[in-house]
C-alpha cells in the first residue's frame, strides 16, 4: 500500500467534496454536504491552506485534513479536522495526515501552543485515535435543536432598536466589537477583527439579513448571526455586551434568530453551546431547545520542538 500526502489544491475541491459525502465520514461533517457549504468552510478566515491535505493510496483519494489556526488567550491554538474512508481506517492514513499537519504548524503559526481534535459522539474510533496520540479530553459541546412550532416573537428590551447588517465598514466594526465584548470571558475565546468579519460576510452562502445588530442609545449592544446549510438552520453566534446582560436582550435575539430560520424553512433550528455554560443552557432550554448531539474536544500542547 503506497500512501502519499499532498497539499490540497483548488483543483481538488470535488475530490474532497466526494470524500466528505462518503458514508462513514458524512455524519461528522453533515453541515458541509450541500452546494456551497464546503466552499464557505474553506473561506473561514482562520482556515489555513498550508495545513490542508489529501491522502491517496495507490493514486486513489482516501482521506483529507483541514486546519484552523485560531487567535486565543493567552496564545493561539489550532483545530485540526481529519476524515478517512472506512476501508482505509486503522491503516496509518489518519496518522500520516495528522503528522503532516503537525510538521507544518510551526512554520505557519509559531505562536500556536496547543492543538485540538473534535468529533461528534458516539465515535469510538476518534476517541481511540485521540488518546493514542496524547490528546486528552478538554470539553463537551452540545448541539441543541427545537421545532418551529410554538416560536414566540422577540420582546425587545425598552430602548433597544435593531437593524440588519448592511455590509458597511461601520457595521463590520460594530459586529466585531460586540463579539469581543460578549465572548471575552468564554472558553477558548477567539478574538474577532474587522477583517475576520469581512471574510465571513464575503463567504459563499452568507446572507446579510441573517445578521441582526441591536442598539441602545446608538451603541451596539448585541447581535445574532444565523447560518443555513443543507443540514438545516443554525444560530451560529449570539452575543450581548457584558454591561447589557440580564435585561432580556439575549432571549429576544434568540427568538429573532429562530424565527428568521423558521421563515426560510431552515430546519431543524439548531445551535452549539459549551456544555459548561450554564447561563446559556438555561436560556436555551427555557426556549424549547433540547440536546440532540454531543461534540467532544480533545487537546494537547505542542511539543517544545514543534512550538519553535
Amino acid at each position: 500500500m503506497h500512501v502519499t500526502i499532498a497539499p490540497w489544491s483548488g483543483d481538488d475541491l470535488e475530490t474532497a467534496r466526494n470524500l466528505i459525502r462518503e458514508g462513514a465520514i458524512a455524519p461528522q461533517f453533515d453541515n458541509k454536504l450541500g452546494p456551497g457549504d464546503l466552499e464557505r468552510w474553506l473561506a473561514d478566515p482562520y482556515c489555513r491552506e498550508e495545513v490542508r491535505f489529501l491522502a491517496r493510496v495507490d493514486g486513489r483519494a482516501v482521506g483529507f485534513a483541514f486546519g484552523f489556526v485560531l487567535p486565543g488567550e493567552p496564545s493561539a491554538w489550532a483545530m485540526l479536522r481529519i476524515g478517512v474512508t472506512e476501508s482505509f481506517r486503522r491503516r496509518g492514513v489518519a496518522s500520516r495526515l495528522l503528522a503532516t499537519q503537525l510538521e507544518r504548524l510551526p512554520a505557519i503559526a509559531p505562536e500556536c501552543r496547543e492543538v485540538a481534535l473534535a468529533a461528534w459522539e458516539p465515535c469510538e474510533p476518534a476517541t481511540r485515535f485521540a488518546a493514542a496520540r496524547g490528546f486528552v479530553f478538554a470539553r463537551h459541546f452540545w448541539r441543541m435543536e427545537r421545532a418551529p412550532e410554538g416560536l414566540r416573537e422577540p420582546d425587545w428590551p425598552a430602548g433597544v432598536t435593531t437593524r440588519a447588517f448592511d455590509g458597511s465598514d461601520l457595521a463590520l466594526a460594530e459586529w466585531s466589537a460586540i463579539h469581543n465584548d460578549s465572548f471575552a470571558q468564554h472558553y477558548r475565546f477567539v478574538r474577532s477583527s474587522v477583517a475576520s468579519c469581512r471574510a465571513i460576510a464575503e463567504a459563499p452562502n452568507f446572507h446579510r439579513d441573517a445578521v441582526r445588530l441591536a442598539y441602545a442609545d446608538e451603541q451596539c449592544v448585541g447581535y445574532c448571526r444565523n447560518d443555513v446549510s443543507q443540514a438545516g438552520g443554525e444560530i451560529a453566534t449570539l452575543g450581548v455586551a457584558h454591561a447589557f446582560q440580564g435585561k432580556g436582550l439575549g432571549r429576544a435575539l434568540l427568538r429573532w434568530g429562530a424565527g428568521w430560520l423558521a421563515k426560510r424553512g431552515a430546519l431543524p433550528i439548531a445551535l452549539l453551546v459549551d456544555g459548561e455554560n450554564e447561563t446559556a443552557l438555561r436560556l436555551y432550554r427555557s426556549e424549547g431547545f433540547r440536546v440532540t448531539r454531543t461534540r467532544t474536544l480533545w487537546a494537547k500542547p505542542l511539543a517544545p520542538s514543534s512550538a519553535g
